[in-house]
């Protein structure tokens, strides 16, 4: 390969997949938590209509090689990346790595497990391949956000593909020439809007983006070219997504393999996007003080971001209508999680979100733009009772970034608390499977487990 000075960002990139060897420890072990992340979002996802939607259209021809999870529908595993993918983003429940406003693992995972499952990969194959697909992911979006993102990309749709093409090349132990392809035509061919949100549409960008990795793994496997420019030449993917300064290109990539990002992902304890977190954090620390008072108005102090975007889906969805407007509608989420004590998936459904009371107390829901708060890891909450009493609650981290880490125990039994449905015990023993992963001699120990039915 040229030297790194005159390198390529895709050669650059693909040097870093094949020449990486074992995985750091900690690395290792966040691979885990990110795979149990992703099962623990989809696992009470596999009923919803967006999903039930996807899955009859993408496995309505067969195939095998691979499965949908909790399904357990054998399909291809073309199929089996774009229903996970939208499993996995549906519910809002994934990992965020918030630097890059971005799911960074829902559109990769889907793309290698598939292929780990149709080579029947081993255990600690899959996570070395994850990890690093991952890293070279969240290496491209580093460049392309926060621009990227402005100009209206999902930043996953512009990023997944290049991860899922990433990682897949890594399990199959492409040289790097074929990964420098694969990697460049993944880029030719990001994808997905963010007028999206508050749709079934977000979902599928995910999964398509899942698939499209994979489709340029496999072909890039089969001697399909692409341009070794892919990103940083003339109406590349650099130039085509973002309004980035070029100079973050160097140091970012000089970072790949030292500086791992997906130690820094978000982890996410409640079904909901990341801006949402730290108010219902704040509204059920504040609920128990309430001492039967009614609430005449709530006031966050939140980032100017999150107050832009709250206040745009207020105008462009009205009263939510649907589950996914819910989801991605700040104010019914406070409301409702001040009014059910809780926030689950319960509090995304049709009785919550056309509940009047519901409604009535996300219109006496404010949001401040406080230019103190340059990210929205946190935020404060003021509530006004009837009585003129006032209490008030802070947060600078809410639980699941890195300043206030998800344990371990805590991670798994969320998995347990939403997959109730699973058979008994079954969510103990996928737990342990992936605990012990890297030991797994082949990945179908754990992919037989990821169905509902016994």
């Amino acid at each position: 390969m040229t030297e790194a000075t005159t390198a390529t960002v895709s050669e650059r990139l693909a040097h870093f997949l094949v020449r990486n060897g074992d995985l750091p420890e900690a690395v290792l072990h966040e691979t885990k938590r990110l795979l149990l992340n992703q099962l623990k979002a989809s696992v009470g996802a596999h009923g919803h209509p967006a999903i039930r939607i996807l899955h009859e259209w993408a496995t309505k021809d067969g195939g095998h090689g691979a499965s949908v999870h909790w399904h357990g529908t054998p399909t291809s595993p073309q199929a089996a990346a774009m229903v996970n993918g939208a499993l996995y983003e549906v519910l809002d429940f994934h990992d965020t790595y918030i630097p890059c406003f971005m799911h960074a693992v829902s559109a990769v995972l889907p793309a290698v497990l598939a292929l780990a499952e149709q080579r029947g990969a081993s255990g600690q194959g899959l996570l070395r391949a994850l990890a690093l697909g991952v890293e070279a992911e969240l290496a491209v979006a580093t460049i392309l956000m926060p621009t990227g993102y402005y100009r209206g990309a999902v930043p996953a749709g512009l990023t997944g593909g290049v991860g899922a093409a990433a990682a897949c090349s890594v399990l199959a132990g492409l040289d790097e020439a074929r990964t420098v392809h694969a990697l460049g035509i993944a880029m030719c061919t990001a994808f997905g809007l963010y007028a999206s949100v508050g749709s079934m549409t977000l979902s599928y960008i995910t999964g398509a983006t899942a698939r499209s990795g994979l489709s340029a793994f496999e072909l890039a496997e089969r001697g399909f070219t692409a341009p070794v420019t892919a990103f940083e030449g003339d109406r590349g993917m650099f130039q085509a997504q973002c309004d980035e300064d070029r100079a973050k290109i160097g140091p970012t990539l000089a970072t790949l393999g030292t500086d791992w990002r997906l130690l820094g992902q978000t982890y996410k304890v409640v079904p909901t996007e990341t801006i949402t977190h730290g108010p219902v954090e704040c509204v059920l620390a504040l609920r128990p003080r309430a001492a039967g008072r009614t609430i005449e108005r709530m006031t966050f102090l939140v980032n100017p971001l999150v107050q832009a975007i709250a206040d745009e889906r207020r105008d462009r969805f009205g009263v939510p209508s649907s589950e996914s407007e819910a989801t991605f509608d700040l104010r019914h989420c406070a409301a409702a999680a001040w009014l059910r004590d809780r926030f689950t998936t319960a509090e995304t459904a049709p009785a919550c979100y056309t509940d009047p009371d519901v409604l009535a107390l996300r219109d006496r829901i404010d949001l401040i733009a406080d230019e103190g708060r340059k990210t929205f890891e946190g935020c404060s909450l003021e509530i006004t009772f009837t009585d003129g009493s006032r209490e008030t609650h802070g947060i600078d981290n809410f639980l699941g970034t890195p300043g206030n880490r998800v344990p371990d125990a805590k991670l798994a039994q969320l998995f347990r608390d939403y997959g109730g449905t699973l058979p008994a015990g079954r969510a103990d023993t996928i737990i342990d499977t992936i605990w012990a992963l890297d030991t797994v001699p082949d990945i179908h120990s754990l992919t037989n487990l990821l169905r509902i039915e016994p």
